[in-house]
Order: structure tokens, then C-alpha cells, then sequence
């Protein structure tokens, strides 16, 4: 018995070590790569969500200028390009498959038709995020916010912004239909168990935002390696 309550003691404090280890990192998760300026400032689609309860800002510095960064965005989406980031994840959450097979695009596609207002981006389970803006190389709002920003020397500031009511319970409300057996337990769980919001919010807290970290942050070094690895292809020719 005793050894047991130690070892329980021990796995309690090593979850408690966790936990502020986590809250302590949780405030430069939130903008990893912004300059207090960038987290702070208003930006396209902000409006949307007057009152969020979460809000993340994610930038890099891209050597490439925007009309070089735009295209990879135009084409992004599940069963498009892509999204440029850690793919295994997607197809092991649902199945994921892109224009180049098991993979995001390492090209440009011309044969995907480039995002406008109006469209929807396919985000994989049944879940699109609707287009309600987008300026050609320098802004698209899609459920999230890209901003293309021209620097000296022919660079490109890009930033993402989410702004909304979290993750888990908005993508269980926008799951369609026809989507998948599992997705619409989860839609069923999340809108209909009591409790189940509550329980979501905690996902979010403590899973679905270090996810989204985690895939965002991803999608932003992809954007910058595929931009970057294309000016150095013009160069060379």
C-alpha cells in the first residue's frame, strides 16, 4: 500500500509539473512567432468574432515576396494542396488526401482553381471554412486570417490569426451530414450529452489549442520552405 501512494504521489506531482509547465508556455504558444505589435493589432476577420474565447497569432518572415506566397495559399485545402504541414496527422485523424497522393503539394497545381469569396476550403471530416475574403496577395480570411505583409528586399511578413469559440465544439456544429461515422458521433456527443460542452472546452484547453500549434505552426514553415524553394528555382533559371 505504501509503495503504491508514493507512486501515486509521484505521478500526481509529475502531472501537476505538466499542467504549470503548460500554462506557463500557453501565453508564447498563443504567438509564437508575433511581435507584441502583430499579436495585439486588429486585423482582417477580426470583426467576425467580436468576442472570442480564444485568439492566436503565428507569424514568419518568408524570403520571397507576396506574389510568390499567395499561390500557395490559393490552392490549400484537403483533397487540394493541402495545408503543407504535418500531413500524417490528418490522415490518421481522417483520412486525408491530397492533389499529390498521401502528401501536401510541393508545387504549384494549376488545375486547382484558386480560392475566391465565396468558396469553401475543405478542412477534412466534413469540415469547410467558408471564404469571406481575399485580396490577392495581400490578405484571405477562411475561418482563419492570412496576412501577407511586403518587406525590404523582396521578403514576406506572414501572419495567421484564429479568432473564434475554440475548436472541438465549432468544428462538431460545421460537421456535414455526409461526413464519416466518427465525426458524427462526435457532433452527436458534443451538442447532445449535458456536460459534453464543458467537457469540450477543456479539450480545446488542453489538447485542441496545442494541436492547432502544432499543425499552424507546421503549415507556416511548409508555406515558407515551398515559397523560398521557389524563388530559388526562378533564380536558377
Amino acid at each position: 500500500m505504501r509503495i503504491r501512494r508514493t507512486l501515486s504521489s509521484v505521478a500526481g506531482a509529475a502531472v501537476a509539473a505538466e499542467v504549470v509547465a503548460y500554462l506557463l508556455w500557453r501565453p508564447r504558444m498563443l504567438r509564437w512567432g508575433a511581435t507584441a505589435e502583430e499579436a495585439s493589432e486588429p486585423l482582417p476577420g477580426d470583426d467576425h468574432t467580436p468576442h472570442p474565447r480564444l485568439q492566436t497569432t503565428h507569424a514568419v518572415t518568408i524570403d520571397a515576396p507576396p506574389e510568390q506566397v499567395w499561390p500557395w495559399l490559393m490552392q490549400m485545402g484537403i483533397g487540394r494542396a493541402g495545408f503543407y504541414t504535418h500531413d500524417w496527422v490528418e490522415r490518421l485523424m481522417f483520412r486525408a488526401r491530397y492533389a499529390e497522393g498521401r502528401r501536401s503539394a510541393t508545387r504549384i497545381h494549376p488545375e486547382l482553381p484558386p480560392l475566391k469569396v465565396g468558396d469553401t476550403v475543405p478542412m477534412g471530416a466534413g469540415v469547410f471554412a467558408p471564404v469571406s475574403e481575399a485580396e490577392p496577395c495581400r490578405h484571405l480570411v477562411a475561418q482563419e486570417t492570412f496576412v501577407l505583409r511586403p518587406l525590404p528586399g523582396g521578403k514576406t511578413r506572414l501572419i495567421t490569426r484564429y479568432r473564434g469559440m475554440g475548436f472541438v465544439s465549432p468544428a462538431a456544429r460545421a460537421v456535414s451530414p455526409g461526413a464519416g461515422p466518427v465525426p458524427r458521433l462526435i457532433r452527436f456527443a458534443v451538442l447532445r450529452i449535458p456536460g459534453a460542452g464543458l467537457a469540450a472546452r477543456a479539450l480545446d484547453f488542453f489538447v485542441a489549442d496545442p494541436l492547432h500549434h502544432y499543425m499552424e505552426t507546421g503549415m507556416l514553415t511548409g508555406i515558407k520552405a515551398r515559397a523560398e524553394g521557389d524563388v530559388r528555382r526562378c533564380q536558377r533559371r
